[in-house]
C-alpha cells in the first residue's frame, strides 16, 4: 500500500525537511496544526496512473476515431467506469 498526499509538493532543499501527521480521516497537518493536505491510500497493485479524463479526447484524435458510434459509446462508458485511485484535482 501507497500514500499520496493531495495539496503537498517535495520540500525545497533549502527548507529542509518537513514533518506533518497524517490523522485517520486522511487530513495531514503540519506540527503547528496547520491543514496541509489530504492523504490518499493507493493500492500497491495497481497499474500506471494516468489522466483518465484526457483520455477520450486522446482517442478521438488517434486511429480509434474510426470507430462506430456504439463502439465509442461502449469505450467512453468503460472509461468512466473506471476505478478512481486518486481523485481529480480541483482545477483538472
Amino acid at each position: 500500500m501507497g500514500l499520496y498526499i493531495e495539496g503537498m509538493e517535495m520540500p525545497k532543499a533549502e527548507f529542509g525537511s518537513m514533518i506533518f501527521a497524517i490523522r485517520p480521516d486522511g487530513m495531514v497537518e503540519d506540527v503547528m496544526g496547520c491543514y496541509v493536505g489530504k492523504a490518499v491510500s493507493v493500492p500497491e497493485l495497481h497499474g500506471r496512473l494516468g489522466d483518465l479524463d484526457a483520455l477520450p479526447w486522446y482517442l478521438a484524435n488517434t486511429s480509434v476515431k474510426y470507430a462506430t458510434y456504439e463502439d465509442w459509446e461502449m469505450l467512453c462508458d468503460a472509461i468512466a467506469a473506471a476505478p478512481t485511485i486518486i481523485p481529480a484535482s480541483e482545477d483538472g
